[in-house]
């Protein structure tokens, strides 16, 4: 008896993977350029300015405070990844502008008040 698989293989380079699924030097080399922006940061503009230099960002994404890709908007990682709690963030720099985008729990930390 034969049996025929239909398995596809794909190339390892072109699959792309989830922030979740970080190798461990990725992960490593992030925590030790990301750590120290959010342990120095003065204010939410000053972090969100220092962050923009690197090429991400602060958004909410499903409710939870996360970096961003500044190029695609994808997630990379969360706070909590980093070692982080927003309840901490809020105590040390206050409360953080913040924009909602959709109808989801999304939204986008802005660096100052827009003028109404």
């Amino acid at each position: 008896m034969l049996v025929k698989s239909n398995t596809v293989f794909l190339d390892p380079t072109l699959v792309r993977k989830a922030s979740s699924e970080l190798d461990c030097e990725t992960a490593a080399l992030l925590r030790a350029t990301i750590r120290p922006v959010f342990d120095t940061a003065a204010s939410w503009a000053s972090l969100a300015d220092i962050l923009k230099e690197k090429g991400y960002r602060l958004a909410f994404r499903d409710g939870r405070l996360c970096i961003t890709d500044r190029k695609t908007g994808e997630r990379v990682c969360g706070i909590r990844f980093l070692g982080f709690e927003l309840r901490e963030l809020v105590k040390r720099l206050g409360r953080p502008i913040v924009v909602a985008r959709g109808n989801t729990a999304d939204g986008d930390i802005l660096t100052k008040r827009p003028k109404p």
